[in-house]
């Protein structure tokens, strides 16, 4: 076989494999005349342009196979684009229960005897163990029927004018057939009340106890079925799915299940059947909201939702305060609180009825504005809806309803309808701040960026969590609303660690914020301070470091507004400000000897709560002053120093009293910080009982004696801000003979 020639050799010269028609003795018998050393010449400059041509030729080789190439590829044609459907914006909708047990049916006359509705349970009891009166309906609404359509219209009305967004009403099923369905169908017919709507289907047995767990005495059991039994249950809920106010999220019905433990293994199987049935219907899909239950090991509980709501007191307990503090258990979370609880009509034999003492729609307020924030601090992912389930609109039985009523008119309304005007005013969604940070992130780096006035080093600790009364986020957010923006602050861990401290940093989203970590091995928190204060840097303008003025406070102080604005124009070394605390509030008047008619009512009015406290009086406190800090880096004085050794003149420092009156500082406790927490403040003439109590937290420390206390002028009171003794124990802890009058 011939050898076949390769198209360029390996050699050095890749030219010289080819064929060269001008070598020496082809050129000499085309021109005999010319003489050897022009034919050289001829030859070499052929050679030259031989490898020239042979580059040339390649070249275009390549570019008539790249042509050749794209020619023969069909035609791209552009691509359309389509834009993803707008999200919506985040928003709360609030919710509230609708119970509808006030109208007579077949089972509960049969159960409890012919007529029955929940008003003979609240008919037959006037106070409670505590002695307060149970709560009643006002005159203007009376002890209804919940067929009437007036009724049913007040209520729509009622709910949308206290900017509620709909309601949820309790759907009852039980061995194939719906029972105490009277007001649902009702609604369904005529529209009222006119609001959007969800169903709740409470599922747990009806027992003599009435709380579903007393299994001696069942009237109504639950049983599940089969598969044929849950169709049935579905097809007669689909005329509500359908109408047109059903309430739905990113387009799917939302359904809620009061107890999914009750249901067992069934529940994810029959939830699975209703949501292929709730697409073949074409309603897009159906969402199962799980009512969260605090059950030790229970296996349902250990499925993953499509979401989960809160319903205390089931969650939690019957104190609101406590009800923003839980965790999200789902991705698709909705929180819960309840208005009060006082069970006592339902447990009118038995006397277990549990009521909640220090319910006020002013206390319910504080509780609805720290859920909300909550909600929008960690809210569900954009496009899903947050709803705020509040229990209940008329659970009279449980001394829990929303509508007007005998003792507080219809405050609860108008508690709820003002704690969303405040957090619409004070709280941002996540993408406002971001978008916040950002710009202030810009406007610190800017070259129109003043001065710094104030560097503030905040210690804190464990204690400083978000389930405290005063705690970090709300002693960072009182920075943040300063008047005197020209600030930063640096937060470090003192001695214990505060879990979470990340996220709860994040959550404010400020850059003026920034977190530390201090090395192990340091004693104390005026050891730990001395080192945050060793690691400023002075040198840079966009520094801590670089401030005026350095204040040292905890994570569980508050500052007024105007407190920074004392550092405008200052020229001393220790700037002292006005600070409200326990013993300002005992010390503004001779605590111990006040009239009982005064206590509580002098403390709003009281000319002088917050006091300066001059270093000579006592140790420098170290939270209600500002410090030089050049002066304090100059002189390298260390915090133990500055607490303990003012009137040591070698320091050389200067003390400069505050030029007004007016509050700077809030301390922990502190009446005025307890009323805006929505915890109450106890006027006592015992000064190591005044102080600050949530509703647990006094009854951990007087629940055996809370019958010793004014809970009727609590409830009376305008505020709820303030719990005092009652008369007769006022009088045997203090000779009433030797109290004085305050003036008020």
């Amino acid at each position: 076989m011939r050898e076949t020639q390769p198209f360029l050799s390996l050699s050095d010269n890749p030219y010289e494999s080819l064929p060269d028609p001008w070598n020496f003795q082809r050129l000499k018998r085309l021109a005999p005349s010319l003489s050897c050393d022009v034919l050289s010449a001829i030859q070499r400059k052929a050679r030259q342009w031989k490898r020239w041509l042979v580059t040339l030729a390649l070249l275009a080789c390549l570019l008539a196979i790249t042509f050749h190439s794209k020619t023969d590829l069909p035609p791209v044609k552009p691509v359309d684009t389509v834009d993803a459907p707008p999200v919506p914006d985040y928003s709360v909708k609030p919710i509230a229960y609708i119970f509808p047990q006030y109208y007579p049916f077949p089972e509960n006359d049969k159960i409890w005897g012919a007529n029955f509705t929940e008003w003979n349970n609240v008919f037959q009891v006037t106070h409670n163990s505590l002695g307060l009166e149970t709560i009643r309906p006002a005159e203007s609404v009376g002890y209804y029927n919940g067929l009437d359509f007036s009724t049913r219209q007040r209520q729509g009305k009622f709910l949308l004018e206290s900017g509620f967004y709909g309601a949820v009403y309790h759907h009852y099923w039980f061995a194939g057939k719906p029972v105490m369905d009277g007001v649902i169908q009702a609604m369904l017919a005529d529209g009222e009340p006119n609001t959007p709507f969800m169903l709740n289907w409470a599922n747990e047995p009806w027992t003599a106890r009435w709380d579903g767990l007393d299994s001696s005495k069942t009237f109504i059991a639950q049983d599940y079925g089969s598969v044929e039994d849950w169709r049935k249950h579905f097809d007669w809920l689909l005329p509500f799915f359908r109408h047109p106010k059903y309430i739905r999220s990113e387009g799917r019905i939302q359904f809620l299940v009061y107890k999914p433990s009750h249901m067992g293994d069934l529940g994810p199987h029959m939830f699975a059947a209703w949501r292929q049935w709730a697409l073949d219907e074409g309603l897009g899909g159906l969402d199962v909201i799980e009512t969260r239950w605090r059950i030790a090991g229970d296996k349902w509980n250990q499925a993953i939702p499509d979401a989960m709501n809160e319903f205390p007191p089931h969650l939690g307990d019957v104190d609101g305060s406590r009800h923003s503090l839980t965790n999200r258990a789902s991705r698709i979370y909705h929180r819960g609180t309840l208005v009060c609880w006082d069970s006592t009509p339902r447990h009118i034999n038995d006397g277990q009825g549990a009521p909640q003492p220090f319910c006020h729609p002013k206390s319910f307020q504080q509780f609805i504005v720290r859920m909300l924030q909550r909600i929008k601090e960690d809210p569900n992912p954009r496009g899903a809806e947050n709803f705020l389930f509040v229990q209940s609109l008329n659970e009279w039985g449980e001394g829990n309803a929303l509508e007007p009523s005998k003792q507080f008119g219809d405050g609860y309304g108008r508690a709820m309808k003002k704690a969303l005007e405040i957090s619409n005013g004070r709280h941002l969604w996540p993408d406002q701040r971001l978008k916040a940070t950002l710009q202030r992130t810009l406007e610190l780096n800017g070259p129109e960026n003043p001065p710094l006035d104030v560097c503030v080093l905040v210690r804190t600790d464990g204690r400083h969590g978000v389930s405290s009364t005063f705690n970090l986020p709300t002693m960072l957010g009182s920075l943040i609303g300063q008047k005197n923006q020209q600030w930063k602050a640096i937060v470090f861990q003192a001695v214990t660690a505060l879990p979470g401290i990340e996220e709860l940093l994040y959550q404010i989203s400020d850059p003026r914020v920034k977190l530390v970590t201090t090395p192990g091995g340091l004693r104390d928190e005026n050891n730990a301070t001395d080192w945050a204060i060793s690691q400023l840097n002075i040198s840079d303008p966009n520094h801590c470091g670089s401030a005026k003025y350095l204040l040292i406070t905890n994570g569980d102080k508050l500052y007024e507004p105007n407190a920074f604005n004392t550092v405008i124009g200052a020229k001393g070394t220790l700037l002292g400000m006005n600070i409200e605390s326990r013993l300002s509030v005992w010390n503004s008047q001779n605590s111990s000897h006040i009239l009982w008619e005064d206590r509580c009512r002098r403390l709003p009015i009281i000319p002088k709560l917050c006091t300066s406290a001059p270093p000579t009086s006592g140790p420098l406190d170290l939270s209600a002053t500002f410090v030089s800090l050049p002066h304090l880096l100059r002189k390298r004085t260390i915090v133990s120093q500055l607490v303990s050794g003012f009137a040591n003149s070698s320091l050389e420092w200067d003390w400069v009293s505050p030029l007004s009156d007016e509050c700077h500082v809030l301390d922990n406790p502190s009446y005025t910080g307890c009323t805006r927490m929505g915890t109450f403040w106890l006027d006592s003439p015992v000064y190591s009982e005044t102080g600050c109590y949530t509703t647990p937290e006094f009854q951990a420390n007087f629940g055996s004696r809370i019958t010793e206390f004014d809970l009727e002028g609590f409830r009376r009171s305008e505020t709820a801000t303030c719990l005092k003794y009652t008369k007769r124990k006022y009088c045997s802890i203090v000779s009433c003979e030797n109290t004085t009058s305050s003036g008020f």
